[in-house]
């Protein structure tokens, strides 16, 4: 901030242009960030940013990069099953069975024969044959034929090949394989690695480019593709710098650029409040030597011109000991004032405004509330130089007597061009500003209740002014409140 001194003994203020574009160019970046930072891409980035920078994110990817297959549950058990698969007694097992023996050699136990066979087995390896045998009639006898029967089934190549298995090395393989754990085991895994599932797993884990294929890189990849944008590397810089407070300490709670065609009644009256107030007609005080007139307010290339000319007019005026008394006026000139639509306690109230001097006419821009004091001047001109103005206060003291409390600010010929004056109204301090830089403070007698603003332009003195008409003109008026926090 400037120094106080150096402003209030000639120094230059900023330029108004400069300062409005900067300040402009301040709330469209304001937006522009909003937006952003509002917008669905900006949601996705938070979105992203919270999952790839998750543990879990991190770890899936990690896995992603560096798990191979041989790492996995999954592995075990086809590598186990690989093993049995070219174990010796397993393949034998698998080779005994596919060539269809064991159905061949059942198919044997299951027959007529065999069962005659076997009957016969066990006669000629009883007691009875062995009785039978020693008899000197055998060869006539029932056993000798059974025996012959027994010889001649023992040559029949069924049951020859059956016997002749029961002792091979292959059928006693396949009877130590056929009920082991280790066939179970080996058809489990079989079972297991022949899934669909198992299959897309393996795919999976054998794929060079499984990373590159999956979420998580899909993800990554758009978190970075957003990074990059300009968008939000103009955001990411901007949100570090923070250049926002001044707007982000305050709400907008009034405002006029008047760029209508007309002035909005709806916001502002053209004449004293309570003359307005309460008898719907325009007055001025005692000390006034001109009437107010709507017909002075113009609206032209957004702003309105509060003009002063020379001209008769007719109306009222406001004496303390007789009321109010008809007068007519050599002068005319116009206020504007928000006293039926806006009323505000605390907060920032400010106006750019081009003065057309002359030290025989005051233009001010005032606030009050519902008394006539205490009152604010955020600035008031009736100085012989157009560097001169006054800010501060008027307030009843504690006799009820009318005090003052005005600062004469010094700085550039504020005819010159649109300056934008300032006031911060807390409630322990008054501060005003031009373009930006302080020129006045004031502790004492702060105000504290709502008050409304008024734009102005007066006669008080005797003295005529010279090479009317003139204006005042205003190209917008703001008000903030104070953000909460």
């Amino acid at each position: 901030m400037a120094n106080i001194f150096t402003i209030l003994f000639g120094g230059k203020f900023p330029s108004t242009a400069k300062l409005e574009a900067a300040n402009i160019k301040l709330r469209a970046d304001h937006k522009r960030f909003s937006d952003y930072e509002n917008s669905e891409r900006y949601k996705r980035f938070l979105e992203l940013e919270t999952i790839v920078h998750s543990a879990e994110f991190i770890k899936k990817v990690e896995e992603l990069k560096n798990k191979k297959f041989k790492d996995t549950p999954e592995y075990t058990k086809y590598n186990d099953y690989l093993k049995l698969s070219k174990a010796s007694d397993l393949k034998k097992y698998f080779k005994y069975t596919q060539s269809g023996m064991p159905e061949k050699l059942e198919h044997i136990s299951q027959s007529s024969s065999f069962a005659e066979f076997e009957a016969l087995n066990v006669f000629v390896k009883s007691a009875e044959y062995s009785v039978a045998s020693h008899q000197k009639d055998f060869k006539k006898s029932e056993a000798y034929a059974k025996f012959k029967a027994y010889k001649s089934l023992r040559k029949d190549k069924s049951i020859k090949l059956y016997f002749a298995q029961l002792k091979s090395s292959d059928y006693a393989n396949y009877k130590a394989v056929k009920d082991s754990s280790r066939l179970v085991q080996f058809e489990d895994l079989k079972a297991f690695v022949n899934t669909d599932e198992f299959k897309t797993f393996k795919t999976y884990m054998e794929d060079s480019k499984r990373y590159v294929k999956s979420q998580q890189y899909g993800w990554l990849t758009e978190y970075q593709n957003i990074l990059k944008t300009p968008e939000h590397k103009w955001y990411e810089k901007t949100m570090h710098k923070n250049p926002f407070v001044s707007i982000n300490n305050w709400n907008l709670t009034f405002s006029d650029d008047f760029d209508l065609s007309a002035l909005d009644r709806s916001k502002w009256i053209t004449g004293y409040y309570w003359g307005k107030a309460l008898l719907n007609d325009t007055y001025v005080l005692a000390d006034e030597r001109q009437f107010f007139k709507d017909a002075n307010i113009t609206l032209r290339e957004s702003a309105a011109s509060l003009i002063t000319k020379s001209e008769q007019a007719s109306g009222k005026i406001w004496d303390a000991q007789r009321g109010f008394v008809p007068s007519t006026f050599d002068y005319t000139s116009a206020l504007i004032s928000t006293g039926q639509s806006f009323r505000q306690l605390y907060g920032k109230f400010e106006a750019k405004v081009k003065i057309d001097h002359d030290a025989n006419i005051t233009h001010a821009f005032w606030m009050v509330g519902e008394k006539v004091a205490p009152q604010i001047d955020v600035f008031r001109f009736d100085n012989k130089s157009p560097k001169l103005f006054n800010a501060g206060m008027h307030f009843l003291d504690a006799k009820n007597q009318p005090s003052h409390y005005l600062k004469q600010i010094q700085g550039d010929n504020f005819s010159s061009d649109y300056y934008i004056y300032t006031l911060i109204w807390a409630h322990d301090k008054l501060s005003w500003f031009i373009n930006g830089i302080m020129v006045h403070e004031q502790t004492n007698n702060v105000p504290q209740e709502p008050m409304y603003l008024v734009l102005s332009s007066h006669i008080l003195q005797d003295a005529a002014p010279s090479a009317l008409p003139k204006a005042m003109k205003v190209d917008w008026v703001r008000v903030y409140e104070k953000a909460h926090s």
